[in-house]
């Protein structure tokens, strides 16, 4: 722990002990590379959370966790809880020196040969399939390896793998995670237990390979789609008279019009948008399927101011460059984008849950208004139109056309 100062009872040493704590906060998130926007947001919260709540300043490590929990859950959900709830326990995080969540690191376990070559061989077998991106590779590779070493750090052999263990993961490796994050490693999971039925181990493989994964649990709520007044409630707060605000109007409009990843804006080239024709080529989907879609008026006009009068001259291939490095030439990390997205959300004041509910709204806009489910799998890059299906919201007078009785005369 921190040596922290004493807090005294008299307000006018309390505020100095609570500007104390407030720049140490600040020189803490600037060390840790945080951008200066990203340390203006993040010290004002923690400031504001100081000043209702002295007493934090001399809690221990899990009563302080409990009145940041506390302090969180009041907070409404109008009001930009993402920023605020990061920046509060970043403020746990410097007091205790540790993660706020326990993270899977490799450190923290001794090195398995066994599982690093089951690992390297389970990546070969990921890239011969022929349909995954290196990306997508590296992070089904990585998210199983985390499994391996969580279950079998004391010797690891690939019969023990089965679904007990995988059950017990779910249980106990993976604390405060959400429903769909654990439905996301049973994906990667069943991709393993295929690879280990090739291998000769049907028998403890095989239940894992049919676990059910057919959508959202019962208990789970909808896949988020923003609002579409929150959507114009985020246009309309960035400043498109900065070289930055450009940029992220342009982003925000291929994912919200689009329907774009994150990742496939992160990735674009310049060479990628047919400027003549109104086309956008993605080329390096998450699925590796290559698709043309027509960018639309109102997009391709905030296109072509980013392109003419935001995005530096001579900086390489990428399209949208991490503000501070355009010298460089860097290409923007899906971080990057997410975070660029985060901000802007903020300053319209509006709940952001990921660029992913960009994308979603896109896809239930597609299907409300008549779009063949097909052509709406195609816009996205799907290769199954299942994979569509779950990220639909259909609307609530289609449901209920859907529900009306049988006009009269007409016989059953």
């Amino acid at each position: 722990v921190m040596p922290w100062p004493k807090t005294q009872q008299r307000g006018d040493t309390v505020m100095a002990s609570q500007e104390d704590h407030v720049k140490m906060f600040r020189s803490f998130i600037r060390a840790n590379g945080n951008s200066e926007n990203v340390c203006n947001l993040y010290w004002k919260r923690v400031r504001t959370f100081l000043a209702k709540h002295p007493e934090a300043m001399e809690l221990d490590k899990d009563a302080l966790k409990s009145l940041v929990d506390d302090y969180i859950s009041a907070i409404p959900i109008t009001s930009g809880i993402e920023v605020t709830a990061t920046a509060v326990r970043y403020y746990w995080t410097m007091r205790f020196g540790e993660r706020w969540c326990k993270r899977f690191d490799p450190k923290d376990y001794p090195t398995s040969e066994a599982i690093e070559k089951e690992c390297s061989e389970f990546a070969v077998y990921l890239q011969s399939l022929g349909y995954l991106s290196a990306r997508t590779v590296h992070d089904r590779t990585n998210k199983v390896k985390r499994f391996l070493y969580v279950m079998f750090d004391s010797g690891f052999d690939r019969g023990k793998v089965c679904l007990a263990s995988v059950m017990a993961y779910l249980a106990e490796g993976m604390p405060g995670m959400s429903a769909s994050t654990r439905r996301g490693f049973c994906t990667e999971v069943r991709s393993y237990a295929r690879f280990l039925a090739s291998r000769g181990c049907v028998e403890t493989a095989g239940p894992i390979s049919r676990m059910r994964l057919t959508g959202p649990a019962i208990a789970d709520k909808l896949p988020d789609c923003i609002a579409d007044c929150d959507y114009a409630a985020m246009i309309a707060s960035i400043d498109t008279s900065s070289a930055r605000g450009k940029r992220d109007l342009a982003m925000l409009m291929l994912m919200g019009n689009l329907g774009l990843r994150r990742s496939d804006a992160a990735l674009l080239d310049v060479g990628d948008v047919d400027w003549a024709n109104g086309v956008l080529h993605v080329r390096n989907s998450k699925s590796q399927s290559d698709r043309s879609i027509p960018i639309d008026a109102v997009t391709g006009k905030a296109l072509e101011d980013y392109a003419l009068n935001g995005r530096p001259e001579a900086c390489g291939r990428a399209l949208f460059l991490p503000c501070g490095k355009e010298a460089k030439g860097e290409r923007m990390t899906f971080d990057q984008v997410e975070g660029a997205m985060k901000l802007v959300s903020q300053k319209a004041g509006v709940a952001f849950r990921g660029t992913h509910s960009l994308r979603r709204a896109v896809a239930s806009g597609m299907i409300n208004g008549g779009t063949p489910i097909k052509f709406v799998a195609d816009i996205l890059g799907h290769e199954s139109v299942a994979t569509t299906m779950v990220y639909l919201r259909i609307d609530a007078e289609r449901l209920r056309l859907a529900a009306s009785p049988w006009p009269a005369g007409v016989a059953s």
